[in-house]
């Protein structure tokens, strides 16, 4: 498995130091063409998925989970366009983050790069593949996928709609690996890949992500889990606090920026809260009152009450997993408050938790959400997968 693990690795490397001089265009030209092929073999993918979900059936997989894995017409067709996107995105690469001369006559530059090779790993969502390998090629960088082995089928067959293309561009076909080998020894030796990989992005349960970041000596960039909160202030209109509220539980209950708990403001009448909460009820959402701190990711929600805007911030505080808040509020005041005092990596003021997407950024997809701080936060697109280095231009100096 060691041996294994460092030739992947390896050849990942190898074929990051191609994918740092390739031209925007033929990025972009190799992205729009992956996307061609994901319409063309729209039948094929739906065919591997029915693989998947039918050992995903007989294993018991949970209802939640069965939604992420499934790939149907609406969704193959969201993967294409997602590509296509992000071939539309402006380059990442080579931009001129700031520049300067200094005062011995040197030009000072800062520019944008891409991070090398990275590790991508995540569980049940197919489509999750494409968006992985199209925003790390789109920012230059290779990439070993490791699905779960739930999507193995689905996920194995649109690498290689990837790979397969980049090498009709004369890219390395090596640029995008799959790991279908489910052996969690694999996956153990690949994590300890330092001196060839350079990051590595855990997308997935909380279960997966601490398994990652314990057993990794490569940098890790992630989030444990999805703890979103919903705030109705005591100024809420109502109308729209129902409304935000009802999208960010019920739209899709599987996903991360979910709601998993609503907080109201205790000088609400009972009627107004009832009032929040009956478009819940009517879809079926169990409530459980007074248990904080729980990710869901079904229809179930907790309800709690705080006295202010503040104690609302301090339970998020305690209780959140800085992930994403919102409030529902018309008093100015309220609002400013709580965009200053929450410390999650996105607030969302009068708007759905569920906003918080890379897509919905503009970011062109993601592959996943950072709540850490340093390097990127919040949804990763191709800006997030880029580093940057110093360039010096003189003529002559020598330091004194």
């Amino acid at each position: 498995m060691e041996t294994t693990a460092e030739k992947i690795a390896q050849t990942a490397k190898d074929a990051s130091f191609g994918l740092r001089t390739l031209s925007a265009e033929l990025r972009n030209k190799a992205l729009q063409k992956v996307a061609e092929k994901i319409r063309l073999n729209e039948a094929k993918i739906i065919e591997e998925n029915k693989k998947d979900i039918a050992a995903a059936e007989a294993s018991g997989m949970s209802a939640a989970m069965l939604d992420r894995l499934t790939l149907n017409s609406k969704r193959i067709e969201e993967m294409a366009k997602g590509v296509e996107e992000i071939a539309a995105f402006a380059d990442p690469l080579g931009k001129v983050l700031e520049r300067r001369s200094l005062a011995n006559g040197i030009d000072l530059s800062r520019v944008s790069v891409p991070l090398g090779a990275i590790f991508f790993i995540y569980e049940s969502r197919p489509n999750v593949t494409i968006d992985g390998a199209a925003l790390c090629f789109k920012a230059g960088n290779a990439v070993i996928l490791r699905g779960g082995k739930e999507s193995v089928y689905s996920s194995f067959f649109l690498a290689n709609i990837f790979s397969e293309t980049l090498v009709e561009f004369g890219v390395s076909k090596n640029a995008v690996q799959y790991v279908n080998n489910p052996d969690r020894n694999l996956l153990g030796c690949l994590l300890k890949q330092s001196n060839y990989l350079d990051l590595v992005i855990p997308r997935g349960g909380e279960g997966l992500i601490r398994a990652v970041s314990e057993q990794s000596t490569i940098p890790v960039i992630k989030h444990f889990n999805g703890i979103c909160h919903v705030y109705v202030d005591k100024s809420a209109d109502l109308n729209n606090a129902a409304e935000i509220l009802h999208n960010a539980k019920v739209q899709r209950p599987s996903v991360c920026n979910a709601a998993e708990t609503v907080l109201f403001h205790k000088a609400l009448p009972k009627e107004s809260v009832e009032l929040v909460l009956k478009p819940l009820k009517d879809a079926g959402v169990e409530f459980h009152y007074d248990k904080c701190g729980v990710e869901y990711l079904d229809l179930q929600i907790s309800v709690c009450f705080v006295n202010d805007v503040q104690e609302a911030c301090e339970h998020i505080e305690k209780h959140g997993s800085h992930h994403t808040e919102a409030i529902v509020a018309e008093d100015a005041e309220v609002l400013d408050f709580f965009a200053n005092n929450v410390d999650s990596s996105s607030v969302m003021l009068n708007a759905s938790t569920r906003f918080a997407d890379g897509g919905q950024y503009g970011l062109g997809a993601e592959v996943g959400i950072s709540t850490d701080k340093l390097h990127a936060r919040g949804p990763m697109g191709v800006e997030s997968l880029c580093s940057y280095k110093w360039i010096l231009r003189g003529n002559g100096q020598v330091r004194k």
